[in-house]
């Protein structure tokens, strides 16, 4: 436990004037400094691009789950560590996997085998190995999935080398209040708490019989862990794109990741601001191309990839190349971030949020947000 005082910390506290639980912070890890709210991009670590060859960013992420499944990598990131391994000198947080094994029964892995592995490869801060729930099973299969998250976080926080987090889950905010109380059983006040099990609510659980409205449902279990947490930096896992950023963001979450960016490009998507997906060329297949208004967008991206290229040659490489594409949308990811965080201080924060989230599938989300803020207010 005292590996958290010594190596993490948080100084000079913001707070948002019109969103009660909204702040920023200037958080410490092993003598490194960032400012949230934080955006943490999921890297493969054997693949490209290196983003950070192509533009500063602070703030990556890797699994545990794609070292241990390829022997040469995680012999030669153990060796090395794993920020010299990927030539960044940035912060970095590995990811113990859990959510690859979201639909197996049990895990490949021990909590001893990612122990070693954060030992050896020296991240800045390691994640709990947790056994995410999943919202299509019975409920005890996932009280036991929790369970089993429950032992790890006993053993892996009593007996970890480097900085941990612990990580709660719950389909009901019953069942995530009895999370946050088991989980303060083990470490009161952690400098960091994760939320995980959210992704499958958005992609699996649309229009359920048991989650009648599953993102409204998360915004509900964000403000419950802020609040059995004040003290700690929330970070959310797997909701960080390029949209749902500003709803997460606007509750008080300090922290996401996303490997949006990637995954995005690999479908053929570009990201662009307060837009949703969108395909560089229309091929008349029924997917969203680019409008007059995008196409202005896409005219004034100052990306690596698109600065210094006129329209037809950014639409021409973007469509062509997938390297470009995760750059770009790489970029876009970071740009919107950073431009929330300047929002944030000089205090139009509301009016920026409203902007991006107004269209699309998380506007009547934010206006469900603002009416319990309102409320907060007025009691």
């Amino acid at each position: 436990m005292s590996l958290w005082s010594s190596k993490v910390s948080f100084e000079d506290y913001y707070v948002d004037d019109i969103f009660p639980l909204v702040r920023s912070a200037k958080l410490k890890i092993n003598k490194k400094s960032v400012y949230t709210p934080l955006l943490w991009l999921g890297h493969l670590p054997s693949a490209q691009p290196h983003i950070w060859n192509h533009f500063d960013i602070e703030t990556i992420m890797v699994s545990a789950y794609e070292i241990i499944r390829n022997r040469r990598v995680y012999e030669e990131i153990c060796e090395k560590g794993i920020h010299k391994y990927l030539g960044f000198d940035g912060l970095v947080i590995m990811d113990s996997g859990g959510f690859s094994f979201q639909k197996k029964d049990s895990l490949e892995v021990d909590p001893e085998d990612i122990l070693e592995l954060y030992e050896m490869s020296k991240p800045d801060l390691g994640v709990v190995l947790d056994h995410p729930l999943n919202p299509l099973e019975n409920e005890m299969k996932n009280k036991d999935r929790w369970m089993k998250t429950l032992q790890n976080s006993d053993l892996m926080l009593k007996n970890g080398k480097i900085p941990l987090i612990p990580v709660v889950h719950g389909y009901s905010l019953e069942d995530l209040r009895n999370s946050c109380n088991d989980i303060k059983k083990i470490h009161e006040n952690p400098p960091i708490i994760g939320l995980g099990s959210i992704v499958p609510l958005i992609f699996k659980c649309r229009g359920s019989k048991k989650f009648k409205n599953s993102v409204n449902f998360i915004i509900d279990s964000v403000r419950m862990v802020r609040k059995e947490f004040p003290d700690s930096l929330l970070h959310v896992f797997g909701i960080g794109s390029a949209k749902s950023m500003h709803l997460m963001y606007s509750l008080g979450v300090d922290s996401l990741d996303s490997m949006g960016w990637r995954l995005k490009a690999a479908y053929g998507c570009i990201q662009l601001p307060g837009v949703g997906d969108r395909y560089p060329l229309n091929k008349n297949n029924g997917r969203p191309s680019l409008s007059k208004d995008d196409k202005k967008l896409l005219d004034l991206c100052e990306c690596p990839i698109c600065r210094y290229k006129s329209l037809k040659e950014k639409i021409e490489v973007l469509d062509s190349d997938f390297k470009s594409r995760a750059i770009h949308n790489a970029w876009v990811f970071m740009r919107e971030r950073d431009l929330y965080y300047e929002k944030l201080l000089d205090g139009s924060c509301f009016d920026f949020c409203n902007e991006r989230l107004k269209k699309g599938f998380f506007s009547k989300h934010f206006n469900y947000a603002l009416q319990e803020v309102v409320h907060q207010k007025l009691g």
